[in-house]
């Protein structure tokens, strides 16, 4: 049973007013004010609009030692018995007084709404933590909780609800709309919980000093990247990149209200900047229907970038690419990278390649500044088809525009993963600093922080006959298709794809009718 908003405490309504924008104030209530004044005896206005005089203290109080009994003590309420009915079917029918006077909501009401705010798509918590709230999931951003409950009532006009009711049980979900724009880093988090719940001096000073040294390391990859950045500038034989994945991007993009419950289309997006030139980013577009977005991906586009940005290296000469990326561990951080970067040594793109890290919760990078140029000119945009998406990263800005390359289905190699052999010991997603060289190809250099004054480490990545030296990693001319046909659409998506049809152009349409649906 709900309770009125009148009999709520002052601790009920600050909780009703976390997160409204309009809170509710209630000293500021006419009612409240107005009862105020009358129990004062203070002149007032009533409801109806009537001014109402004030009390005057009364001369003269006479005390009675007991209660006076007049001669109508007959005619008390004692001596009567009411009785209540209702007419149904012609009938009168005799009810409790209180029948009529509760005001639940029927548990049916509460379970439609809950079933309706869950009918939205929703996305799993994949680019920030929320403070280990991992359970959290997004709706489309461009969805709020007023569009939302028009949506309810326009599908249920017989019901009663209000908006207060659906926004108590949308709380009640753990849904946010959009996605978080940044990253919060989990070892921030925990050491400020620690840092809250230290009771002694020492604990603390403990805490701080950790918190310190992560903040440096944080820094420290950042003023590499700087320093990085202006040695590509002042060496043309050195060449400094950031890559990154953006959030998806959702086609078609429709306005009308039946969109906000199907299921649309998925698009990836990496982008490659090239730091310390005038060169635009290159972004490397495809959607789920031609590839996933895992570490395949990742260095199929970056052997695609290698392959159309740089010629094999002729005798003597030298040249050197730096990565930075984050620590994702299903993209960028991990053997298939490393294999990539061990081939194009190979295949003599680069005299030497090192991938550095940044450090986790902390990896703002230039890609970002990227992506938000991209997410206001989505705003503006219709986006029914792929083709689209890439038409509007082209026009997202007028000087430098960004350079497109919509990845095939034909460019996604079953890049190895296991050429290299693994030294027992090495942990390649707790190493912030690698390196791969032409002069020892057998090995890989690793640090574990970006620091210049650690030493690096050496490991074995091929296999050593008995005295002889090492040689160097066999790689393949050719690599076989990751993927030999287009990957078909979950059938729930594909269906919703198709009843969004009859909303889109026809170029549109043909498109999605060329998708292939799970059987």
């Amino acid at each position: 049973m709900e309770t009125p908003v009148a009999f709520m405490s002052v601790a009920d309504i600050n909780r009703q007013n976390v997160g409204k924008k309009r809170r509710a104030n209630m000293n500021e209530w006419k009612d409240r004010a107005r009862k105020s004044l009358r129990d004062a005896g203070k002149p007032y206005v009533n409801r109806r609009g009537e001014h109402k005089r004030g009390k005057s203290p009364p001369k003269e109080h006479k005390v009675s030692r007991r209660r006076p009994r007049g001669p109508d003590t007959e005619n008390t309420k004692r001596k009567y018995t009411f009785k209540y009915h209702v007419q149904q079917g012609g009938q009168r029918l005799a009810v409790c007084k209180l029948t009529f006077m509760p005001h639940s909501i029927h548990p049916a009401v509460r379970e439609g709404i809950r079933e309706h705010i869950l009918s939205f798509p929703r996305q799993p918590n994949h680019y920030s933590r929320m403070k280990g709230d991992v359970e959290r999931e997004y709706l489309s951003p461009d969805l709020n909780l007023l569009r939302m409950f028009r949506l309810y009532k326009e599908n249920n006009p017989a019901s009663t609800a209000k908006f207060w009711l659906y926004r108590d049980i949308f709380k009640q979900q753990n849904l946010s709309f959009g996605q978080p724009r940044s990253d919060t880093c989990a070892k921030c988090d925990a050491l400020f919980s620690k840092l809250v719940a230290a009771t002694t001096d020492g604990e603390k000073l403990k805490i701080t000093a950790e918190s310190e040294l992560h903040h440096r390391k944080a820094e420290k990859a950042y003023t590499q990247l700087q320093a990085d950045t202006e040695w590509a500038k002042a060496n043309d034989d050195c060449h400094v990149i950031c890559i990154d994945m953006q959030g998806v991007v959702f086609t078609p993009n429709l306005t009308h209200s039946n969109v906000y419950y199907q299921r649309q289309l998925a698009n990836y997006n990496l982008c490659i900047q090239e730091m310390g030139t005038d060169k635009p980013p290159t972004m490397c577009l495809w959607h789920e229907g031609i590839a996933h977005r895992g570490s395949i991906e990742v260095a199929s586009c970056l052997l695609k970038w290698a392959e159309t940005s740089f010629a094999p290296l002729v005798q003597a000469k030298e040249r050197k690419l730096i990565i930075y990326s984050d620590r994702c561990c299903g993209q960028n951080n991990n053997w298939r990278v490393l294999n990539l970067m061990a081939l194009l040594v190979s295949r003599g793109y680069f005299s030497q390649i090192e991938q550095k890290f940044m450090v986790s919760g902390h990896s703002f990078l230039p890609c970002d500044r990227s992506f938000a140029t991209l997410d206001k000119r989505r705003k503006v945009s219709t986006l029914h088809t792929p083709s689209d998406v890439a038409e509007m990263i082209r026009g997202a800005r007028q000087l430098h525009p960004f350079k497109v390359i919509e990845m095939k289905c034909a460019d996604f190699r079953q890049l190895p993963d296991a050429t290299l052999k693994h030294p027992p010991g090495f942990l390649i997603t707790s190493m912030m600093w690698l390196k791969v060289t032409a002069t020892d190809p057998w090995c890989v250099h690793t640090k574990g922080s970006h620091s210049l004054y650690e030493g690096w480490k050496h490991w074995l990545i091929t296999k050593q006959r008995k005295n002889q030296p090492p040689p160097a990693p066999l790689f393949s001319t050719t690599y076989a298709r990751a993927y030999e046909d287009p990957l078909p659409i979950k059938k729930e998506k594909h269906r919703d794809l198709m009843k969004m049809l009859a909303y889109m152009p026809a170029e549109a349409q043909a498109f999605y009718g060329t998708l292939e649906c799970e059987e």
